[in-house]
């Protein structure tokens, strides 16, 4: 979908300490071998809860935003998304985000957006298309933040990565800010959703320790899909959404300045996104997932904010953000830099 008046006003991104690869592999919890393979350089892991983490980095936001005049009160839309555990069980944690961020008594609903690791985007497009038909709604704040502490096997969760903790925010507006959002666009490949279930049965209390690998492997195990199948699936559903918001766009990659994926090992990043694409910008922000991790959700937004504090960006600069999730969901959006 093209939006003509949506615009990025603020952000804001959060990690822990950057833990040296190295320590990991010296202790015994991540092999020197496949630390080779991924390319790993640190991973993030903070003391902080998942919600206060979206705190402090929603706050950043919110500041940056008041900062270039956007008004943001009790009305504005407030969107959170996460993909793992939030520090108490059983508990609303956007609620309690939104009333640390935006006061007490807010006229709409706080709303967690479950969309695995392309919680960015899904917050994005959620929040654009939230702005785009209703007129009365000044603004939309959105956070995103996990955690991978103990007993989550931060190293072995998913092939091809590791996760690092952190959050990311950005405030969403209409007539002007940093970033305009071009186009966002979404598909859903659910022949992929046993990828991250495998022969799981259906439990009555949370499983303590995932094993995403394992799964895996039962999925393929099944014969339904081969391996092969698998990446010819999912290297059309980034291909696809890549096209698609382009073409809303009006732009061809040769007119991409910045490519911003999720943050995986370096073998992963070249098969779920250079091999498809075939023609990538020079410009990514690969090597900075390399240093901090898979934050989960956050990656799109987090690499967002580290292009704008960075100044990375000239003005008019377009960024292509590339979002994938388990189930198995894959989205694209491009956003212009603001002209100086």
């Amino acid at each position: 979908m093209r939006f003509d008046d949506i615009w990025i006003s603020g952000t804001g991104g959060t990690l822990g300490d950057l833990v040296p690869i190295g320590r990991a592999v010296e202790d015994g919890s991540y092999s020197a071998e496949v630390a080779e393979s991924t390319g790993m350089v640190s991973v993030s892991q903070s003391a902080d809860a998942p919600p206060e983490m979206a705190v402090t980095a929603g706050r950043q936001a919110l500041k940056e935003a008041a900062a270039l005049g956007t008004e943001i009160g009790p009305d504005t839309l407030y969107l959170h998304s996460h993909s793992h555990f939030q520090g108490i069980d059983m508990w609303p944690a956007a609620c309690w985000i939104g009333g640390e961020l935006l006061g007490t008594r807010m006229a709409g609903m706080p709303m967690t957006v479950s969309a695995a690791s392309n919680g960015s985007l899904a917050c994005l497009e959620i929040a654009a298309s939230m702005l785009s038909g209703r007129p009365e709604l000044p603004a939309a704040l959105i956070t995103v933040a996990d955690r991978f502490a103990p007993p989550t096997d931060r190293w072995y969760l998913s092939p091809g990565m590791v996760f690092g903790d952190g959050a990311a925010s950005a405030v969403v507006t209409r007539g002007g800010g940093r970033l305009r959002l071009l186009s966002c666009v979404s598909e859903t490949d659910t022949a992929l959703e046993g990828l991250s279930r495998g022969d799981e049965p259906f439990r009555t209390a949370p499983e303590p320790r995932p094993d995403m690998r394992r799964r895996t492997r039962e999925f393929l195990a099944g014969g339904e899909l081969s391996l092969r199948d698998v990446r010819a699936r999912s290297a059309a559903g980034t291909a696809d959404v890549v096209s698609r918001a382009l073409s809303d766009a009006g732009l061809s990659m040769d007119g991409i300045d910045w490519l911003v994926t999720p943050f995986v090992g370096r073998a992963l990043f070249k098969e779920s996104f250079v091999r498809p694409l075939d023609d990538i910008p020079g410009n990514t922000l690969a090597e900075l997932g390399l240093t901090i991790g898979h934050l989960g959700p956050a990656d799109q937004l987090y690499g967002l904010d580290h292009l704008l504090k960075e100044d990375l960006l000239e003005p008019g600069a377009r960024v292509l953000l590339i979002g994938t999730g388990m189930g198995f969901t894959f989205s694209a959006a491009v956003l212009e830099a603001r002209d100086a």
